[in-house]
């Protein structure tokens, strides 16, 4: 009996002082029963948000009907809830303000905030939505505040968007930036070879060769530098015999990918070495039976033979 009488005691002050916290229990089943009874609302009565009454007990049930109404692009009401809770720097709040911003076509303002929420979550999020829908502005700004956020992480990403906009001094300057920044870096032999695509880019035919030696010296491995020197050479440098050998190291690396026997195979194409074309070609057929480009250039070639 006793023991039931003290935990009974412990239970009423607990309550008691859970009423004085700014995120006591009865707090959090105040929120919990104003959230249950805007769901209730929003299935009977959509549309009707700006008849909800505000809650005055925490701000983020306030942010859940902002959240709504942005949902349901009723954007002013929204922004109507969040304007007077923006002084407390919460961070629902920040984010859920940024949202809004965002739906209303104010993107840079809300990737700035996301940045200084430190939110990559997001900010990711906004780069592959500004891709796909070929927003290069908004593009760039994603991944310069993901830049800001994770130098190393992200030095790739944002050199790519500046080479594909066309600002390759910008893309090259970071670039070498972030291989001194990061020596020990595992992006670093990446960061070289697209710093020779930019050199490639900008017909720059020597520097490109010369800085993909060097990434193929730190990285033998890499069968992207091998394949982007051997174009290199076929198509700028005119040294089909190099092409092939590094043609014939990309497939060493990669054996099982069709790619490189076919650049291969042409390669001896345009040398004319039509025995050693096709026989490249049947191999390319070994691991892709139905590469019809292969079976046509095998009857092509074919017909040239004596």
């Amino acid at each position: 009996m006793k023991i039931r009488i003290a935990l009974l005691v412990l239970v009423i002050f607990f309550l008691a002082w859970s009423a004085f916290q700014p995120n006591g229990v009865l707090v959090t089943v105040q929120n919990n029963f104003w959230a249950i009874n805007l769901q209730n609302l929003l299935k009977t009565e959509h549309g009707q948000l700006n008849q909800v009454s505000l809650p005055t007990f925490t701000s983020h049930s306030s942010v859940l009907l902002a959240r709504q109404a942005i949902r349901e692009e009723q954007l002013e009401f929204s922004q109507s809830v969040l304007l007077p809770l923006l002084d407390d720097q919460d961070r629902v709040v920040q984010g859920t303000y940024a949202e809004l911003l965002y739906a209303k076509g104010q993107k840079i303002e809300a990737i700035g905030i996301w940045e200084k929420l430190s939110d990559t979550i997001v900010l990711e999020r906004v780069a592959n939505q500004s891709s796909a829908e070929g927003d290069r502005k908004n593009l760039l700004a994603a991944y310069q505040s993901l830049y800001q956020l994770d130098q190393a992480k992200y030095t790739s990403s944002l050199a790519f968007t500046l080479k594909s906009q066309g600002q390759l001094k910008e893309a090259e300057e970071l670039l070498i930036r972030s291989r001194k920044d990061f020596p020990d870096s595992e992006y670093k032999s990446d960061w070289l070879r697209y710093l020779a695509d930019i050199y490639s880019a900008n017909s720059d035919w020597q520097k490109a060769e010369d800085v993909y030696r060097q990434v193929i010296l730190e990285n033998p491995k890499d069968g992207r530098a091998w394949r982007n020197l051997g174009l290199l050479y076929t198509s700028h440098l005119d040294m089909p015999d190099k092409a092939i050998e590094c043609f014939q190291e990309m497939i060493s690396i990669s054996p099982s990918e069709s790619y490189g026997y076919s650049l291969l195979a042409q390669t001896y194409e345009t040398i004319g070495d039509t025995e050693k074309a096709i026989s490249t070609y049947q191999a390319l057929l070994v691991i892709d039976p139905g590469n019809t480009a292969a079976l046509e250039a095998i009857e092509r070639l074919s017909d040239l033979e004596p």
